[in-house]
């Protein structure tokens, strides 16, 4: 594998490309090179198993003269990593071997790959969701407040609504809100956020980091000869 120079992200005509400055969740920038992949970035920040995100973070050597560069190469909570490619979901049927050869190129470095679509970040307004609750991290609650929430939330481990947080810690709206966006409490991976919507405290012991990150956006690591197979229950959250 070889770390690709970093190439200073510029306006384009047809991508929206940027940088998200998100000190609460790494001490480093992440760029993007599409809308889709900012949505993407949004909502893996809000998953309490993602310790850190890292775009086009090397290119990987396929042989005759062809090289991969990746999305994004996620670190967890447990030290583990994945590679992710983000692309849209009419894409895939035509890169099926290419990602099949991309998979098993990786795992010869225990690598984990995941190709994740639109479908699965978008579907049912969830991106949305993630940029509402991106604004509200950078408030500053008054001391305390945050401990607070995250301690009541904790003394429930079947979750709690957030109206009755609210009421119980005298909280509004925007601080839950920014509790959430911090990751001192979760939503489940529709990102749910009205007031009947549960919160809980985030997950202490984590079984399959794979696995749990997967289901936060409904879809499995790549399998070579499976092809679209693991992306089938992402599919039905694009409606």
């Amino acid at each position: 594998m070889k770390r690709p120079s970093r190439e200073v992200v510029t306006r384009s005509p047809k991508r929206m490309v940027g940088i998200l400055n998100c000190r609460w969740f790494q001490p480093t920038a992440i760029h993007h090179e599409s809308r889709l992949e900012k949505h993407f970035v949004l909502r893996t920040m809000l998953s309490p198993l993602v310790r850190s995100i890292q775009h086009q973070p090397f290119t990987l050597n396929l042989g005759d003269s062809r090289s991969y560069t990746p999305d994004f190469l996620l670190t967890f909570s447990n030290g583990q990593s994945a590679v992710v490619e983000v692309t849209r979901s009419e894409r895939i049927p035509a890169l099926k071997e290419r990602f099949n050869e991309i998979t098993r190129r990786l795992a010869a470095d225990s690598q984990i790959f995941f190709v994740v679509h639109q479908g699965q970040i978008e579907g049912q307004r969830r991106a949305e969701r993630a940029a509402l609750l991106r604004r509200y991290a950078m408030l500053q609650p008054k001391e305390g407040a945050i401990d607070a929430i995250a301690a009541y939330v904790a003394s429930k481990p079947k979750g709690v609504s957030i109206g009755a947080l609210m009421k119980h810690c005298a909280a509004t709206p925007e601080i839950i809100f920014h509790a959430i966006a911090r990751r001192r409490i979760v939503t489940v991976r529709q990102l749910l956020i009205s007031k009947d919507d549960l919160v809980f405290t985030p997950t202490q012991e984590i079984s399959n980091v794979v696995a749990q990150f997967g289901a936060w956006f409904g879809c499995s690591p790549w399998k070579p000869h499976v092809g679209t197979d693991p992306l089938a229950r992402g599919q039905q959250d694009s409606v």
